[in-house]
């Protein structure tokens, strides 16, 4: 891999007034710390930040070319933090973090998984619990990624931490802890009829039941009125 070279300049003074300046000449201030030496301001080219683009990733280790007043300096680098702004699309602050090429240090390495389960034949369903995992090795051995084969997890199975062998990695998460599982199918459970929809079909059915004296039927107590009236009209008749 072709050695990712970045300038930077070592600035006197720091804050928030400070920084605000650095931006408006066109620079980002920055910090570079380490194990073994104090927080150092500094400011690197927005320009040349740019310029190097895609180079620039996650656990990359780059040549910081560190110039002083009267000498330059050369230090191994990682690009621990970016501040952006509100948008996310304006670099505020970078982070630098000075490594020893020969001591281990702490990284996050990206866990993508590879190949299809077979339990997802059997509409298994692959719940992955880790997409990072915390390791220490030395700088010169720093993974891109790590892969995970999930080919032979059936349903029911899972791929834990203690089953990823790569030599000269530590793993820092714990060996027993599952990074993939496939899980059975989920079963919709069949909904019981809703007591209000029976109570409103109840309702319903009485509703249409016809009362007594509802729709042209007479009750008794009608039947006796007229034949009342038949009588008296018979009787003014005979008068």
């Amino acid at each position: 891999m072709e050695e990712i070279l970045i300038r930077a300049d070592r600035r006197k003074s720091k804050g928030k007034g400070i920084a605000k300046r650095v931006r408006r000449e066109g620079n980002i201030p920055a910090v570079l710390y380490g194990k073994d030496t104090e927080p150092l301001p500094i400011t690197v080219s927005l320009k040349e930040w740019e310029k190097l683009g895609k180079q620039i990733r996650r656990n990359i280790i780059m040549k910081m070319e560190l110039h002083n007043e009267d000498n330059i300096e050369n230090r191994p680098v990682m690009v621990k933090d970016i501040q952006r702004g509100f948008l996310g699309d304006k670099i505020l602050h970078i982070d630098f973090l000075q490594v020893s090429m020969e001591r281990m240090i702490e990284v996050e390495i990206p866990i993508h998984l590879v190949g299809e389960a077979k339990g997802v034949a059997d509409n298994g369903i692959v719940e992955q619990h880790l997409r990072t995992i915390m390791v220490a090795c030395l700088p010169t051995q720093i993974p891109e990624k790590i892969e995970v084969d999930i080919t032979d997890l059936g349903i029911g199975d899972s791929f834990h931490v203690n089953q990823i062998s790569i030599p000269g990695l530590k793993l820092l998460e714990g060996a027993d802890v599952a990074i993939v599982t496939v899980t059975p199918p989920s079963v919709e459970e069949e909904k019981p009829v809703a007591v209000e929809e029976e109570v409103e079909v109840e309702a319903e059915a009485e509703a249409e039941k016809v009362e007594p004296g509802e729709k042209g039927e007479k009750t008794e107590k009608g039947e006796k009125a007229e034949k009342g009236e038949k009588r008296e009209k018979r009787e003014k008749k005979g008068e």
